[in-house]
């Protein structure tokens, strides 16, 4: 089974045939099993089994992928169990290790973490394409919820006047500079939550001590840490809605990933052109380049209330 998936994709995205680049590799139910991921970060394979069903196979499944992947190649796991917990696999004792990979030219460092930080996100490669087709030589980014500034790399690469990375984490942001080296470019990373830096960012436009960047990137986390009116994502979306009418850039690239129930299913469309239908051309991002992503797949263990959707004026 992995064999046959590998060979489709290979033939759709024949990039992946490099054993250097990021990409899905195997997509659950679109695949043949439901809740079984696989994800390449160039040499790092990581094998992620939400399924319990599953779970006893995994180090059948790794050993599966180990005889079918050419190059060199370094194996992990996730395993989720009945009980709802993780358990790490770490067949090849690699845990804190790291590589350079690549996606569409850009270098990423990525490493072999428990914690499910691997350094990119392989099913965001859709907003990462998009961003390229809005760009302008004098734009000016700004990357909310930035981790390790993937798409801050992907828009200097393409020769941008700046970008600014905010994150809550220093250490993500840290990463983020370590791929700036890799790639020959450099950008601002400010560690801060986003609500307050665009609530910042209003004052200092309102007071003329800067300009406002021409195109955001709004990626949240899938689950909004904290409790109660701490919660990251609780607020979250009305300020930054609020921060787009007032601010208008001129274009906002929004993934939506929400699994904490704030939301329904599909309705983020919707919502932006109820909204913003007068200002802005709103617009969902097609997957075709990515058929492998899980945006619009129907896995009962890995579909999550997921969108991107591009306002442009």
């Amino acid at each position: 089974m992995f064999q046959n998936a590998l060979a489709r994709r290979f033939a759709v995205e024949p990039r992946l045939q490099n054993p250097a680049e990021i990409g899905r590799y195997f997509a659950g139910e679109a695949d043949g099993m439901d809740g079984v991921l696989v994800d390449a970060f160039g040499p790092l394979v990581v094998l992620t089994v939400y399924n319990p069903s599953f779970a006893s196979e995994a180090d059948e499944m790794i050993s599966a992928l180990r005889a079918v992947l050419q190059g060199e190649r370094f194996f992990v796991g996730k395993v989720r169990s009945e009980e709802g917990e993780f358990k790490f696999l770490d067949p090849d004792q690699i845990l804190g290790h790291h590589w350079t990979a690549l996606e569409d030219g850009c270098s990423y460092e990525v490493r072999a973490d428990s914690k499910n930080d691997f350094g990119l996100f392989p099913d965001a490669r859709p907003a990462r394409l998009a961003l390229r087709q809005i760009l302008k030589p004098d734009s000016q980014l700004l990357n909310l919820f930035s981790y390790t500034c993937g798409f801050a790399v992907v828009a200097c690469r393409q020769g941008i006047k700046s970008a600014i990375n905010v994150d809550a984490s220093p250490e993500m942001l840290s990463w983020g500079k370590r791929n700036a080296e890799l790639n020959g470019v450099d950008f601002a990373v400010i560690p801060e939550l986003a609500q307050k830096y665009l609530a910042r960012l209003e004052r200092r436009v309102a007071a003329g001590k800067v300009d406002c960047p021409d195109v955001w990137v709004c990626d949240p986390p899938a689950f909004g840490a904290g409790r109660g009116q701490q919660r990251v994502l609780k607020h979250f979306w009305d300020d930054f809605w609020l921060a787009v009418e007032r601010l208008s850039p001129r274009a906002v690239l929004v993934l939506r990933n929400d699994r904490t129930g704030y939301r329904r299913d599909d309705s983020l469309l919707s919502e932006v052109r109820s909204r913003f239908g007068r200002l802005y051309d709103c617009s969902p991002v097609t997957f075709a380049q990515s058929p492998s992503l899980c945006y619009e797949g129907h896995d009962r263990f890995y579909k999550i209330n997921e969108s991107l959707v591009l306002l442009k004026r």
